[in-house]
């Protein structure tokens, strides 16, 4: 019988302990973070640090974040915004912010911020680029942070430089140097097959729309109606063409798809001598174990009249309204986000991820050791972010895409195929404005 009373009495306490654990749990309101850090990903660990600091940091809330992989997040968070099943807090494109903040699907960072009187990780405005800040404004108010500040550049292979007697003095500032030094680096297999290439303006972040703007051109006018098929364009689209005119399209179709079947960065395996990356290449080329000795440089510009631009495309942070959030989950998300954006945390974030971060300070500190980082940030005053449109949101992606393609693959010339492309975009513009005209 006393056994009996004693185990009855080990149970009882047992209960009451896990009961106690499970109230505890209940007490604090959980905060869900969707990142790019999936579980078995070089970053993964740290930022499951970052979150497991803040979640340690205070009693009220508990943030789970959950990492999905680059690739798959963006359907994810797509759909989940559709469905009003978002997480409390994501990251998304900075430059499209006004059509998610225009469906009430984000909250209102200006009202969050104003009302904000913990005096906990406030946030400095003057700490973040106005021109991203510009972006996520919808109707005079903030709808997102900029998160990070990615900006695009050369990066050359300073080894392969010095094997042809050449220094980073010689590295290119002009299309025409591009080329001329490009050339030096080609090699083909006896096979007709490239072992190497010197660069190719289609390879790595290169993009057509990142060309034309150094060219001082665009997709869209000031009304965003579409000015594709004009001279200058066409112009652009023939230097592209040519630039490696002494291969094949085949061969150089051939050598992409090599490197992709091998999940191989052409630059980071030394199989380019030359490619145009973001500052995610930094990490990168770390992760892969190379060992070479490189540099980064500005996007070498049009030798008359070239500007000095690149493509940013930053990422942004974003609260999403799913219409039943409680007041305890707005809080307590704000409370992440303004962690997330503090200095330590965004100097840590880029440690983390290789990314340039948003925070101007803190980037400015992160790179004093790291000479490569720092001509990269040098960059980011000369990135540029592709203009929100409307009637075709994917207008650089998926609308351009098959149209550039088909130009590459010789199945349609240049004017044949800025046209066709300028009146697709035509065809969208008008069956947008019949709907929401």
């Amino acid at each position: 019988m006393k056994k009996l009373l004693l185990t009855l009495l080990f149970l009882l306490t047992a209960l009451s302990i896990f009961g106690c654990a499970e109230d505890t749990d209940t007490d604090k309101t959980e905060i869900i973070f969707w990142h790019m850090s999936p579980v078995g990903s070089p970053s993964y660990s740290g930022m499951k640090t970052v979150i497991n600091d803040f979640n340690d940091s205070q009693d009220l809330y508990v943030v789970k974040g959950i990492g999905f992989s680059f690739w798959d997040y963006w359907d994810k968070i797509s759909v989940a915004i559709a469905s009003r099943t978002a997480p409390n807090i994501g990251l998304s494109t900075i430059d499209d912010v006004v059509s998610r903040a225009s469906t009430g699907a984000l909250f209102d960072i200006t009202t969050l911020m104003e009302n904000d009187t913990t005096g906990v990780n406030t946030i400095d405005l003057d700490e973040y680029r106005q021109s991203q800040m510009d972006f996520a404004t919808y109707e005079g108010d903030l709808y997102a942070m900029p998160f990070t500040a990615t900006t695009r550049a050369l990066y050359y292979n300073l080894d392969m430089f010095r094997e042809m007697g050449l220094t980073e003095d010689d590295v290119p500032e002009t299309w025409s140097e591009l080329k001329t030094i490009a050339k030096m680096f080609d090699k083909v297999d006896n096979d007709g097959s490239i072992e190497r290439l010197g660069f190719d303006p289609t390879y790595g972040d290169a993009t057509y729309h990142g060309w034309l703007w150094e060219a001082g051109l665009d997709f869209f006018d000031e009304d965003l109606n579409p000015t594709l098929n004009t001279q200058g364009h066409i112009d652009v689209l023939n230097w592209i063409l040519d630039f490696n005119n002494n291969f094949t399209r085949t061969q150089l179709n051939a050598f992409g798809e090599a490197n992709t079947m091998l999940g191989l960065n052409p630059f980071a395996a030394e199989r380019v001598a030359m490619i145009i990356g973001n500052d995610g290449l930094y990490q990168t080329i770390i992760n892969s174990g190379a060992t070479f000795d490189y540099g980064v440089s500005m996007i070498p510009i049009p030798d008359e009249n070239g500007i000095h631009v690149n493509w940013g495309s930053g990422f942004s942070l974003e609260m999403y309204n799913n219409g039943n959030n409680t007041e305890a989950e707005i809080q307590g998300a704000f409370e992440f986000y303004k962690y997330l954006l503090s200095e330590d945390v965004q100097i840590k974030l880029a440690e983390i991820n290789g990314w340039i971060m948003g925070h101007i300070d803190g980037m400015n500190e992160y790179v004093k050791d790291k000479p490569i980082m720092q001509a990269l940030l040098a960059e980011v005053d000369y990135a540029r972010d592709k203009v929100y449109v409307p009637y075709a949101p994917s207008w650089h992606g998926n609308d351009w895409q098959p149209y550039y393609t088909q130009i590459l693959n010789g199945e349609l010339t240049p004017e044949e195929g800025l046209l066709a492309a300028r009146n697709h975009y035509l065809e969208k513009q008008q069956n947008y404005n019949s709907v929401n005209n």
